[in-house]
């Protein structure tokens, strides 16, 4: 007689393999219901873990997986290097890969992680990744640590910036500059650090007893072109903002090119804030106002905490850890 596999527990219940094997290992992420019925399945069929498949599962490559946005913004390649330098110094070696913005080339990194033997995977979520069962499913193989661009879906430690207080703090100081009409230029509509920046967007003009209009505020991807668009669709309505603050940099120089565009001037006609501060926000003509994050910091806390449960023998408790940003006030912001 064959030996039962998970995969035949999977077909008779009408679940699929990676709920199987969660259950079997009491995930929380399973219910304890759903756990009772996959237990009683595996006991009447007199399942077996294949023990030289768990030898190999449970084998330490002392390697560890990076799946990035894009390593061409200046924040992921800073983050990187803090990843490997923690990593070095515990003794591990990185792969990374970038999803380009593509759920679909996300979920392609991760199965080529999986496959890679990497023992455990850092990842920040693409701008359109929503469903997320790729990262359940590598959760049943090995530890995730997400980190900047987080979901509130996932049980697993996390590591980001406090995006309210940026977006808060950005928006107070383009008020105090004199703007009477601050717009925001986001990112997808269900990107959350896109929502996150959102609150700290109406919570400095609730505190200075600004109305929140939902015309001020435009979604588009992280990409300059789309941004353009979007803010010269801002920029051309008849009562127009005389402030952006933007999810990004890249994003608010979008919006410089389109204030060029409409001969408006900057600062004087438009402040505009970027966020992450990237190399070339000191380098633009006028320079770029924007919120810096501690890139380096967070990739080397993103690595301790990944390589910490992956050595960790005992019960796993997720760690969130949020940093704090830093206005850098520059030209585009700075009304003379």
């Amino acid at each position: 007689m064959e030996q039962v596999t998970i995969k035949d527990i999977a077909r008779l219940l009408g679940v699929s393999p990676s709920t199987v094997s969660r259950a079997l290992k009491g995930s929380a992420e399973i219910g304890k219901d759903t756990q009772e019925l996959v237990r009683e399945t595996a006991k009447k069929l007199n399942y077996q873990p294949n023990k030289a498949a768990l030898s190999l599962l449970h084998a330490k490559t002392r390697t560890i997986g990076v799946v990035v946005p894009n390593l061409g913004y200046s924040f992921f390649s800073i983050a990187l290097q803090g990843i490997e330098d923690e990593a070095s110094e515990r003794g591990y070696t990185v792969i990374a890969s970038q999803s380009l913005e593509s759920e679909e080339k996300e979920i392609r990194n991760v199965i080529d992680m999986k496959r890679s033997g990497v023992d455990g995977v850092l990842i920040s979520l693409a701008q359109y990744s929503r469903q997320l069962n790729h990262l359940m499913d590598l959760q049943a193989q090995m530890p995730v640590v997400m980190f900047d661009r987080v979901s509130d879906n996932i049980r697993c430690s996390k590591i980001f910036v406090n995006n309210i207080a940026g977006a808060f703090s950005a928006v107070e100081h383009l008020i105090k500059s004199g703007c009477q009409r601050i717009a925001y230029l986001a990112g997808p509509k269900d990107l959350l650090i896109s929502n996150r920046r959102r609150d700290g967007y109406n919570m400095a003009l609730y505190r200075h007893k600004r109305k929140v209009e939902e015309t001020l505020v435009v979604h588009c991807e992280f990409c300059h072109v789309h941004a353009m668009k979007a803010a010269l669709r801002l920029l051309k309505q008849k009562n127009r903002p005389d402030g952006i603050f933007a999810i990004s940099d890249r994003v608010a120089i979008g919006a410089m090119e389109a204030a060029k565009k409409l001969n408006l001037r900057i600062p004087q006609d438009l402040a505009i804030v970027g966020f992450n501060d990237e190399p070339i926000a000191s380098l633009m003509s006028p320079t770029l106002t924007s919120v810096r994050q501690p890139a380096l910091e967070m990739g080397r806390m993103a690595a301790k905490l990944l390589i910490d449960q992956i050595e960790s023998a005992g019960e796993f408790t997720p760690v969130i850890k949020s940093y704090m940003t830093k206005l850098v006030i520059r030209d585009s912001s700075r009304i003379k």
